[in-house]
């Protein structure tokens, strides 16, 4: 599967693309190096990583190269954490255990979150004149890329903060809250530490997936994410019960079923604006078939190999 060849990058463009990612890559330990709050780290690599993509994306007028720096340094993040891991367990031997903090998963939250919004946001505001079939090839190679980015930080983030945030201690007592709502309640009085965050977390842990899926397959409507997320919110607790690494409640899977509604419904909303600013013209801007390389106007189109 491929674009059309006019829609390659050349090697120099390349190059400046990998180097943009490297550049993302390197942020979250300089905004260590250079201030000691997290919340200003946090708060510096946003506003780094909005510079990095605009002066690429003004260097070189094509949103796939945006795409290719967003892979880049997921797929750095990526190979860091295995080697730095693997070079650990030779190190430490069987006691230690890999872990990743809150401060490194937002940042990757962040770098990925901000180009992707940044090239959506133009493209959604693009006139006619601006939505030729060059640009809306260049849309879909960057959808290509960005989103198998963003699988990469999903699936980082889901492993090491979901499924083996702790050692598992298969010989110790588990804890079951099977009432809905009672880790709510703790969590609002302030019974539960970092209740809010908790909620967030878990209500936001499956709309990447279903957003990815909703992209990758038009027909894809809540009911699906629905089904989706109880299954996979049932294999998750089954899998921290078994491995005893951590609470295990009714409220985790209900908040699971509302992150994947939260999903679905931000891909419709996109769709909207995108209908909205072309005044009923185009139906969507972030759908691309596989299937069929003849797309209608408002739709990005990828060309598939014979």
């Amino acid at each position: 599967m491929t674009v059309l060849p006019s829609q390659k990058l050349s090697i120099g463009e390349l190059c400046v693309s990998f180097a943009a990612g490297l550049m993302l890559f390197l942020l979250p330990n300089d905004a260590k190096n250079q201030f000691h709050t997290e919340m200003v780290c946090e708060g510096f690599v946003f506003i780094v990583s909005v510079i990095i993509t605009v002066c690429l994306h003004l260097i070189i007028k094509r949103f796939e190269a945006v795409g290719a720096m967003m892979l880049t340094m997921s797929s750095i993040i990526a190979s860091a954490i295995v080697i730095t891991s693997a070079a650990n367990f030779i190190n430490k031997g069987i006691g230690y255990w890999p872990s990743l903090s809150r401060y490194n998963v937002i940042c990757m939250s962040i770098m990925w979150a901000v180009p992707f919004l940044y090239v959506v946001f133009v493209r959604l505001l693009s006139g006619k004149s601006n939505n030729h079939s060059d640009v809306r090839r260049s849309f879909a190679r960057f959808l290509y890329l960005s989103m198998r980015s963003m699988m990469i930080i999903y699936i980082i983030a889901v492993f090491f903060r979901l499924i083996i945030p702790m050692r598992p201690q298969m010989d110790l007592d588990r804890y079951l809250l099977p009432m809905p709502f009672q880790m709510v309640s703790r969590c609002i009085t302030g019974e539960q530490p970092k209740g809010l965050e908790y909620i967030i977390w878990n209500c936001i842990i499956l709309a990447p997936l279903t957003f990815y899926i909703s992209v990758l397959v038009p027909k894809f409507r809540v009911w699906h994410a629905l089904i989706i997320s109880v299954a996979l919110g049932l294999t998750l607790e089954m899998l921290q019960f078994i491995l005893n690494t951590g609470l295990v409640c009714t409220d985790d899977v209900i908040m699971y079923i509302l992150g994947a509604i939260l999903g679905v419904v931000l891909k419709a909303v996109i769709d909207l604006l995108r209908r909205f600013v072309t005044m009923g013209r185009e139906t969507t801007v972030l759908t691309y078939d596989y299937r069929s390389p003849r797309r209608s106007s408002g739709e990005a189109e990828i060309i598939e190999e014979e």
